[in-house]
């Protein structure tokens, strides 16, 4: 058994568990940045492009 374990400790099998949920949760943390930006840039409205520099 300890054969099969990789040099850190974990089987294939749990490798690729650990790897899913990982970009499981990148994707879910991008989606919430995304809703962030967007309902910020809506709350500003869209005169927030024609400001002044």
């Amino acid at each position: 058994m300890v054969g099969n374990k990789a040099p850190h400790g974990l089987t294939p099998a749990e490798q690729k568990r650990r790897r899913k949920r990982s970009l499981a949760l990148a994707l879910i943390l991008g989606a919430l940045v995304l809703i962030f930006y967007v309902v910020t840039i809506a709350k500003l409205g869209p005169g927030v492009m024609q400001r002044p520099l």
